[in-house]
C-alpha cells in the first residue's frame, strides 16, 4: 500500500508542478498565450465551417443488426420503402371533384419521372383496374367455390333479366357518367364481386378510392401516393424528389387556374380557410424538415446554453472582468470542440446536435473553480502569481481528476455499436480535454491583462453564498440525522425508480413541429393509419410460391386487424391482388364442374344478356358486345392468372411494389401491415413475429418499428457495458487521486443517490425512459461524480487539525463552487429543453434531475459522512455559549 501511496503522490506532485508552470507562464506572458490561442482558434473555426448536418439515420445504425441490413438492401433494390404523400386539402365535399381532377393531373405529370412512380389502386377499390387488364377475364378466380355457386344461380334467364332491369332503373337516377360507364362495362357486376374480396385490403382504414385517387372518408383530403425509385435517405435526393412533386403540383394548379398553395406540411399560416393546398408528407418530406429542425436545434441549444452560462456566471461573481474571462474561455473551448468534430467525424447528427450545449454546461465549471479559488487566495493577501499557482496547483488537480472521470465516461460511450453514440462520446470527451486546456491558459492570461488595464484591487465579493452556511452548519453538527433523512428519501425513491417505464417507439422521437409530421399525424387521425407499414419480406423460388406463402402470412396477420383493440388497420400483400394458386385451382375446378353440368353455359349467358339489354331499351353497339364477350371469357376461363400476366396490365405498378427482386437476385413478396395510430411497437412486433412463425413461412420483418425492436437489446447491452466500464474507470481514477478506498466510496455517495433520485423522479413525473436516455446514463455517471470529487478533494486539503467550525468553512468555500458548477451543468442540459427533438428533451430532463439530485447529496449527505471520519489531530470544538 505504501508503494501505491508513493506512486500516487508522485503523480500528484508531477501534475501540480505542471499546472503551476502553466499558471506562471500565462500570468507573465499573457499576450503570447492569447496570440497562440487566437491562431489555434482561427484554424479550428475554419475546420468547423466545413461541418455538415447529417440526417441519415441509416449510417448511425450498427452493422450487425439484421433489420438495418434488410432496410439497406431493400432501399438499394426497391428505392424508398415509404411513399411521398401528396395530400390535397380544400373545402370538403364542395370542391372534392376539383381536387380529384387536380390529383389526377399531378399524377399524370409524374408518370414518366425517373425517380417516382404513382402507387395506384393501393387498396383495390378501382374497378377499372380490374376491367381493363389481363385479370378482367379472371374475375371469378378471386371467389370461393361457394361464391361461384351463388354466381351460377344468378345466371338464369330470369335473374339476368332482373339484373339488367335494375341497371336501367339505376341509370335513371342521378348517378353520373362514372356509374353509367360501370354498368355498361360490367353489366353482371363481376368486378364488384372480385372487389369485395380485394376490398378486404381496406380493413379498418377510413379511406376510399375515386378514379384511382385515395380519398379520406370525411373527404378532407385527396391523396396521391408516390413511391420513390431511389433511396431518399440522402438529403439531396429527397429534395430533388420533393422538388419534382412540388413543380408538378404548381403546374397543375396554374393550368387549372386554381388559386392554391404547395409545400411541405399543412397549409401555411394566413392561407384563406378552404383554399386548396397540396401538402407533402411521408419519409422524404420528414427528412427535409428534420434537417432544418436539426440545424435549428444546433444553433438554439448552443447559443441558449452559452448565454445562459454567462448570465449565471455574472450573477454569481458580479464582476465584468470575470464575465469576459468566462465568456472568452467558453467560446474558445466550443470552437476547438467543433473544429475537432470536423476533423475527426465531419458531421453533426441527431445524437451529437446537443454536444456543444452540453459542453458549455460542463466546461464553464473549469473557469468557475479556477477563478473562485484565485479570488479566495487574492482576498487572503496573495499576489496574482501566487494566487494562480495555488489555484492551478491545488484546485487544478481536482479539476483534472474530475475531467479524467468525465472524459473516461464519454469515451466509454465509444464502446457502443451505434455510431451516433460513439460520435457523441468522442466530441464531448475530446471537447472537455480541449476546453480544459483553453481554460488553464486563458483564465490566468486574461486575468493578468484585465488587472493591467484596471489595476484596482478586487473587493472580496466572491461567489454568491446560495444559503449554504446554515445548511452546512446543521449538517456538520447533526450528521447522523442528515444521513438518516437522506437514506430514507433515497430508499423511498428506489421503488418508483425500479418501476420506470421504457418507451421503445422511435417514432415518438421525431420533432412534432416538423410540418411533414404534423400533416402526417393529421392524415393518420383521419384514415386510421400513418401509411408507414411494417413489411414482411416473403422469399420464394417462384411467383406461385410467393403467392402461397403471402396468403398464409396475410391469414396469420388477419386477427391482428380485427376487433376494437386491433393493432393493425389493414394488410396488403400480393395474394390479395392475385389469388394464390390453391384458391385459383379450387375456383377453376368449380367453374369446370358447373360448365360440365350445364349450370353455367357461357354462350347461353351472353345470348340472354344481349337479349335482356335489348328488351330493356339498351343500345346494342360495339361497347355492349365487348362487355358481353368479357362475360363469356370470364365464365369460360380455364387457366390460372399469373404474376407475369398481371404485370402486362394496369396493376403492374402495384405488383412492382408487392413482388420484387432484391440486390442478390432473390424474389421477395412484400406484405405490408399498416398499424393503427394507437399501436404500440413493443406489443405489435412480437405479435406479428408470433403470427408469422405460426404460419410456417420463413419471412422477415422490416421497417422502422421492426428495427426498433431489434435495436432495443443492443442499446440496453451497450448502456450496461458502458456504465460498467465507466464505473470501473471512475474507481481507478479516484483511487489514484485519493489513495483511500473509504474516500473513493464516499465520493460515489452523491452519484449513487443522485442516480436513484433522478430515475425515481422521472417515474413519479410520468416521464418515460427511452433508448436514447438509457444510452446517456454512463455519460451522466461521469458528469455527476464531479461534485463528490471537488468536495472530497477540498476536505482532504483542509482536515488536518480542523475543528467542526473550520470544516463548515472549508465545505462552504467549495460548496459555493460546487453549487455554481452544478447550476451551469443544469443550465447546459436545460438548453436541450428548447430543442425540437423529443429525445434531446428527455435526455436533458434526466441529466438535469441527476445533476440536481447529486448536488443536494454533495452538500448534505457527503459532508455529514465526511465529518464522521476519524481525523488525527482534529481539535475539539470550543463549547458554545450556554
Amino acid at each position: 500500500m505504501s508503494s501505491l501511496d508513493a506512486a500516487g503522490s508522485g503523480v500528484r506532485d508531477l501534475l501540480r508542478r505542471g499546472l503551476q508552470g502553466i499558471a506562471s507562464f500565462s500570468v507573465f506572458h499573457p499576450k503570447s498565450v492569447l496570440l497562440v490561442v487566437a491562431v489555434v482558434t482561427g484554424l479550428a473555426a475554419w475546420q468547423a465551417s466545413t461541418l455538415r448536418i447529417s440526417t441519415d439515420v441509416e449510417t448511425l445504425l450498427p452493422r450487425n443488426v439484421e433489420s438495418a441490413q434488410r432496410i439497406k438492401a431493400l432501399l438499394k433494390s426497391f428505392g424508398g420503402s415509404e411513399p411521398v404523400v401528396l395530400a390535397i386539402s380544400g373545402n370538403g365535399e364542395e370542391d372534392l371533384e376539383e381536387r380529384i381532377d387536380l390529383a389526377l393531373a399531378i399524377r399524370e405529370r409524374l408518370l414518366d419521372h425517373p425517380d417516382l412512380h404513382a402507387v395506384t389502386g393501393l387498396f383495390g377499390e378501382d374497378p377499372w383496374a380490374l376491367l381493363e387488364g389481363p385479370q378482367a377475364h379472371a374475375l371469378l378466380l378471386y371467389l370461393t367455390p361457394d361464391e361461384i355457386d351463388r354466381v351460377a344461380r344468378q345466371l338464369t334467364p330470369e335473374a339476368i333479366d332482373r339484373r339488367v332491369a335494375e341497371n336501367r332503373e339505376a341509370l335513371r337516377s342521378p348517378l353520373g357518367a362514372l356509374a353509367a360507364r360501370l354498368y355498361a362495362e360490367d353489366p353482371l357486376g363481376f368486378a364488384g364481386l372480385a372487389l369485395k374480396q380485394i376490398g378486404a385490403l381496406k380493413g379498418g382504414l377510413r379511406i376510399g378510392s375515386r378514379e384511382g385517387i385515395l380519398v379520406t372518408e370525411d373527404e378532407a383530403y385527396a391523396l396521391v401516393l408516390l413511391r420513390p425509385r431511389v433511396n431518399t435517405n440522402d438529403i439531396e435526393t429527397a429534395r430533388r424528389v420533393l422538388g419534382a412533386v412540388e413543380q408538378a403540383a404548381r403546374e397543375a394548379l396554374a393550368e387549372a387556374e386554381i388559386q392554391g398553395t404547395v409545400g411541405i406540411g399543412p397549409p401555411p399560416e394566413g392561407a384563406p380557410p378552404g383554399q386548396i393546398h397540396a401538402g407533402l408528407a411521408g419519409a422524404p418530406a420528414t427528412l427535409v424538415g428534420f434537417r432544418s429542425s436539426l440545424a435549428g436545434d444546433l444553433r438554439l441549444v448552443s447559443l441558449t446554453s452559452y448565454f445562459a452560462q454567462l448570465v449565471l456566471f455574472a450573477f454569481a461573481f458580479r464582476r465584468i472582468g470575470g464575465l469576459l474571462i468566462a465568456g472568452s474561455s467558453l467560446l474558445v473551448g466550443a470552437i476547438w470542440a467543433l473544429g475537432f468534430a470536423a476533423v475527426a467525424i465531419g458531421e453533426i447528427n441527431i445524437f451529437t446536435v446537443g454536444s456543444i450545449g452540453i459542453l458549455c454546461g460542463l466546461t464553464v465549471d473549469f473557469t468557475v473553480h479556477l477563478y473562485n479559488r484565485y479570488l479566495e487566495e487574492v482576498h487572503a493577501g496573495k499576489d496574482m502569481a501566487r494566487a494562480f499557482s495555488i489555484s492551478h496547483g491545488e484546485t487544478g488537480v481536482g479539476i483534472l481528476a474530475s475531467v479524467g472521470v468525465m472524459v473516461w465516461a464519454f469515451f466509454a460511450a465509444g464502446l457502443s455499436e451505434f455510431r451516433g453514440l460513439r460520435d457523441l462520446g468522442l466530441i464531448c470527451g475530446a471537447g472537455l480535454a480541449l476546453s480544459l486546456l483553453a481554460s488553464l491558459f486563458m483564465v490566468p492570461a486574461l486575468t493578468a491583462l484585465w488587472v493591467r488595464l484596471y489595476p484596482r484591487p478586487d473587493m472580496p465579493r466572491g461567489l454568491a453564498g446560495f444559503g449554504l452556511e446554515p445548511v452546512l452548519t446543521g449538517v456538520v453538527r447533526r450528521p447522523g440525522l442528515t444521513i438518516a433523512l437522506g437514506s430514507a428519501l433515497t430508499l423511498a425513491l428506489l421503488y418508483p425508480a425500479a418501476r420506470v417505464h421504457l418507451d421503445e417507439d422511435f417514432s415518438r422521437f421525431r420533432p412534432q413541429s416538423n410540418p411533414a409530421i404534423r400533416l402526417q399525424n393529421e392524415i393518420a387521425a383521419r384514415t386510421g393509419t400513418s401509411l408507414q407499414a411494417v413489411l414482411a419480406l416473403v422469399p420464394g423460388a417462384s411467383d406461385e410460391e410467393i403467392l402461397e406463402r403471402s396468403a398464409r402470412i396475410e391469414a396469420g396477420l388477419a386477427p391482428l386487424a380485427e376487433g376494437e383493440r386491433a393493432e393493425l388497420a389493414a394488410v396488403l400483400g400480393p395474394a390479395r391482388v392475385i389469388p394464390p394458386p390453391a384458391v385459383q385451382r379450387a375456383a377453376l375446378d368449380r367453374l369446370a364442374a358447373l360448365r360440365a353440368s350445364g349450370a353455367i353455359d357461357p354462350d347461353a349467358v351472353v345470348r340472354e344478356l344481349l337479349a335482356a339489354e335489348e328488351r330493356n331499351g339498351f343500345r346494342i353497339d360495339d361497347r355492349a358486345r365487348r362487355a358481353a364477350e368479357r362475360v363469356r371469357a370470364i365464365l369460360a376461363r380455364d387457366t390460372p392468372l399469373t404474376v407475369a400476366e398481371m404485370k402486362d396490365g394496369p396493376l403492374a405498378d402495384l405488383l412492382d411494389d408487392l413482388v420484387i427482386v432484391d440486390d442478390r437476385g432473390q424474389r421477395l413478396g412484400i406484405v405490408s401491415a399498416y398499424p393503427r395510430p394507437t399501436a404500440r411497437t413493443v406489443e405489435l412486433i412480437p405479435a406479428m413475429r408470433e403470427a408469422i412463425a405460426a404460419s410456417g413461412v420463413p419471412a422477415e420483418l422490416s421497417g422502422a418499428r421492426a428495427l426498433t425492436q431489434e435495436i432495443r437489446p443492443i442499446m440496453l447491452r451497450d448502456g450496461i457495458v458502458a456504465t460498467v466500464v465507466s464505473a470501473v474507470g471512475v474507481t481507478i481514477i479516484l483511487l489514484v487521486a485519493f489513495r483511500r478506498l473509504s474516500l473513493v466510496l464516499l465520493t460515489m455517495v452523491p452519484l449513487v443517490t443522485g442516480l436513484i433520485a433522478s430515475v425515481g423522479l422521472m417515474s413519479l413525473l410520468g416521464i418515460d425512459f427511452n433508448l436514447v436516455t438509457i444510452s446517456m446514463l454512463p455519460l451522466i455517471l461521469g458528469i455527476a461524480i464531479d461534485n463528490g470529487i471537488h468536495v472530497v478533494h477540498r476536505y482532504v486539503e483542509g482536515i488536518e487539525g480542523a475543528t467542526r467550525e473550520d470544516m463548515v468553512e472549508v465545505f462552504r468555500h467549495t460548496g459555493r463552487g460546487v453549487v455554481m458548477a452544478t447550476l451551469t451543468t443544469v443550465v447546459g442540459f436545460g438548453a436541450l429543453l428548447f430543442a425540437d427533438n423529443p429525445s434531446l428533451i428527455s435526455s436533458g430532463i434526466l441529466a438535469m434531475l441527476g445533476t440536481t439530485a447529486t448536488l443536494v447529496a454533495a452538500v448534505t449527505l457527503l459532508p455529514a459522512m465526511l465529518s464522521l471520519l476519524p481525523v488525527p489531530g482534529r481539535r475539539a470544538a470550543p463549547p458554545g455559549p450556554r
